[in-house]
């Protein structure tokens, strides 16, 4: 009975004809069982019906007397409308008609419950199931007060079933109630009538254990302890097939549909009644809840609650009881969150798999409630105990923390020394300790920090020292001041070290800046000093951000700081010595030797050359140098004028040893070549592996440079002095430099060989050739002097 049927036949209720109209229609069809769920627990209100039987009592009492033609003809016509007008008749023949219609009543929960009254002659003793049993701590639903159909349709109808559900305490229904107790008679439910009607099981036939079973021939329905039914739905509102009455007594709908079928008759019209809250559908009309209901039991499609879910339930709440309370505490945070997820999981995952594949359900709420509650209040008290010792621990004296803040500071850990200071009250001896912690990070370059020290300083006495003129010039230093990329990098005047704005030293690791001595193309060189000793150092700075990806940076770094301790371990008058290296945000540095003196790039000119016989002596120099770090298993990479430093005591030193193999790196990540190329070796511009013969066909080239003016290579381009580099001899050095005696020719050409197998194998090879030239020429000038 549907929204389009009240809309096509008229308002609800309809007269109790047009019910009796449609039952018939569907009777005819052959059906198995027909249930109608309407309460029809009044008899109908006919105003013409009264009228015309208040005037059939009036007028009988004449009509007796005179018995006349016209009398009879009033009276039969009387009658005739009698019956047209008596709409619980008509329904009522149709029911006795069809035989197979089963109405449904209802009880009230609410009344009170008598004694037990069950007798043979009671009317509903036909109604009810003969054969129960009570186990022990079983028990069904009971009421004192029942609503049944008018007397006349109670007894044409093929039998009667309760429609009361049980909803859950949220208000979904899930459950039906199998029987119901009415004062001693067990009442089945109307699904149940109706499934046992259709399998042609009477209802003196049904047998009950209460909290147990119903059995139904050959079928045993489950039941929990409250003898309801835990319903499995077929689906969703809609899942089984439904008409409308409209169109059933308007022969809209085949006969063949309803043979042999259980037609349920049900109102789901907005208004008429309430749909139910189900775990399937949010709205489901009754006769669908009764639908889901009859399906489960002739598909033996059934949820069961075990009789040993209580003991299970029970169980696994002292287990988990047992393990929250003594497991848990006793194992680390890790294990606890792993043991604690694996176990809910667990429960749900194997009620889940109980449920769906065997339709068992386990009751795993209040366990896992306690898992949850448990888990929870073990939490929140270990954090409330690390709380309470973290409070204990940062609770410690103020002297304590002032010492590991002061010893914070000494490690340069100046953020942890902050940290600890702030929690020493504040007084003048802090004020100090504050001061000269807020000039370490104005030294680190970290201004703002730097600002926010003076400002905490500031809340206790605003007029201590400088401290207001100091944080107002860091502040717009901070603000002017480039840092972070355009820092020492790209864009960078290569000054930026030296200001802080308010006139404090910068410094490098432990290294104060003084100033700058020079730039380059991997960084710039400082003047800086240690203060621990009081050593001047020069400090060459290298960033590698400006070149590298941040992975390939990180790499670039990690290299920087083997080379650079490689390097460290040289020790040789003729090799610049390195003192330390670190890094200070995104900047590498070198600590090492400061030299006063310069480099030999300045005479690499034709009208600056240097004298032939220094000339000799310096590179034998540099030769020993390098053939002492080869044989410690380094190779500079990088041999030029611009990395040999000549003293002003005339000691020749051979710089940039741990970074000419990161300069390398650099240019053949980069792709562009940095400095001068025209020092390569062929091996380095092919690609191979290089080792100590390729200082040494650098150091030819600067030899020959050296000694006549011009480099020995020449290109256009990169591709050109390649080319020239790995193919083409060098020129006669006597061609640019007549004053170059023979024996030197031969070291240049053994030097430089393109083949390094030809090539000196070993620079003290070369060095002894140069020492044994350099004796030549000085006892030929010995001889050449006159005699006194």
């Amino acid at each position: 009975i549907d929204n389009d049927s009240i809309e096509k036949l008229g308002r609800w209720p309809w007269p109790r004809s047009r019910v009796a109209e449609g039952v018939t229609k569907i009777s005819s069809a052959e059906p198995k069982i027909i249930g109608l769920n309407l309460i029809l627990s009044e008899p109908e209100q006919n105003t013409g019906l009264k009228e015309i039987r208040d005037l059939e009592n009036l007028f009988s009492l004449t009509l007796k007397k005179d018995t006349g033609k016209d009398g009879i003809l009033f009276m039969d016509a009387m009658e005739t409308a009698t019956k047209r007008l008596d709409n619980d008749k008509q329904l009522k023949e149709a029911i006795q008609r069809s035989g197979k219609i089963m109405l449904p009543a209802f009880f009230k929960d609410s009344a009170i419950v008598g004694d037990d009254l069950a007798a043979e002659d009671h009317p509903l003793s036909s109604q009810s199931i003969q054969n129960v049993s009570i186990p022990p701590g079983m028990d069904c639903p009971r009421a004192g007060e029942i609503i049944l159909p008018i007397p006349e349709l109670l007894g044409a109808a093929a039998g009667i079933g309760h429609i009361n559900f049980g909803a859950d305490m949220d208000g979904t229904v899930r459950k039906e109630r199998l029987i119901y107790d009415y004062q001693g008679l067990f009442i089945p439910s109307y699904p149940l009538r109706l499934a046992a009607a259709f399998l042609n099981v009477p209802v003196n036939r049904l047998k009950a254990e209460l909290g147990v079973s119903v059995t139904l021939g050959n079928r045993e329905i489950p039941l929990t302890r409250f003898s309801e039914l835990l319903l499995s739905f077929k689906g969703k509102r809609g899942a089984f097939k439904r008409y409308s009455f409209f169109d059933v007594i308007n022969d809209k709908v085949p006969d063949a549909i309803f043979k042999n079928k259980i037609v349920l008759v049900s109102p789901s019209a907005s208004g008429i009644m309430n749909p139910l809250i189900t775990s399937a559908d949010i709205s489901m009309p009754m006769g669908e809840f009764s639908a889901n209901t009859i399906w489960a039991i002739l598909n033996e499609n059934y949820i069961r609650e075990p009789s040993w879910g209580s003991f299970a339930e029970l169980m696994l709440i002292i287990i988990l009881g047992m393990m929250i309370t003594f497991v848990f505490p006793r194992i680390k945070a890790m294990a606890s969150s792993l043991t604690f997820f694996s176990l809910l999981f667990g429960l749900i995952l194997g009620a889940s798999y109980l449920f769906v594949s065997k339709g068992i359900w386990i009751r795993v709420t209040y366990p896992a409630l306690l898992l949850v509650a448990g888990y929870t209040g073990l939490i929140s008290i270990r954090f409330f105990i690390t709380e309470a010792g973290k409070e204990k621990v940062e609770g410690e004296s103020a002297e304590t923390n002032r010492m590991l803040g002061v010893s914070f500071q000494e490690q340069g850990m100046l953020d942890m020394a902050f940290d600890k200071f702030r929690r020493v009250p504040m007084d003048d001896q802090m004020m100090g300790v504050l001061y000269n912690l807020a000039q370490d990070y104005e030294r680190k370059r970290q201004l703002n920090k730097a600002a926010s020290v003076y400002e905490y300083m500031a809340e206790y006495n605003g007029k201590y020292k400088d401290i207001l003129e100091r944080k107002k010039k860091l502040t717009l230093a901070s603000e002017t001041m480039v840092f972070g990329d355009g820092f020492l990098g790209k864009g960078s005047t290569g000054d930026g070290l030296e200001m802080t704005g308010t006139g404090t030293r910068p410094t490098l690791g432990r290294y104060e800046i003084i100033k700058q001595l020079g730039k380059g193309a991997m960084g710039v060189v400082y003047l800086g000093q240690d203060p621990r000793i009081n050593r001047t150092t020069a400090i060459k700075t290298v960033r590698f951000s400006d070149d590298f990806e941040p992975e390939e940076a990180k790499k670039m770094t990690e290299t920087f700081f083997r080379e650079a301790e490689s390097a460290g371990t040289l020790s040789h008058p003729n090799i610049v010595t390195i003192y330390d290296a670190g890094t200070e945000k995104d900047m590498a540095y070198i600590a090492m030797e400061y030299l006063e003196g310069t480099d030999l790039d300045q005479f690499t000119k034709p009208d600056q050359l240097l004298p032939m016989r220094k000339v000799i002596d310096y590179v034998a120099d540099i030769a020993d140098g390098l053939d002492y770090a080869h044989q410690k298993g380094i190779v500079h990479r990088d041999i030029k004028p611009a990395n040999i430093m000549l003293l002003d005591s005339g000691i020749i030193k051979i710089t940039d040893f741990g970074i000419a193999r990161i300069s390398a790196s650099s240019q053949t990540m980069t792709g562009v070549i940095k400095g001068t190329p025209h020092y390569m070796s062929p091996e380095q511009f092919s690609g191979k592996k290089v080792d100590g013969r390729s200082d040494i066909f650098s150091l030819g080239t600067m030899m020959f440079r050296l000694l006549t003016g011009h480099l020995p290579f020449h290109g256009d381009n990169p591709a050109a002095l390649m080319h020239n580099i790995l193919n083409e001899p060098h020129p006669d050095p006597r061609t640019l430099n007549p004053k170059i005696i023979k024996p030197l020719v031969f070291i240049l050409n053994k030097a430089l060989e393109k083949d390094r197998e030809k090539r000196y194998q070993r620079a003290g090879i070369m060095v002894d050739h140069l020492r044994e030239v350099g004796r030549k020429i000085d006892a030929v000038m010995l001889k050449k002097q006159p005699v006194k």
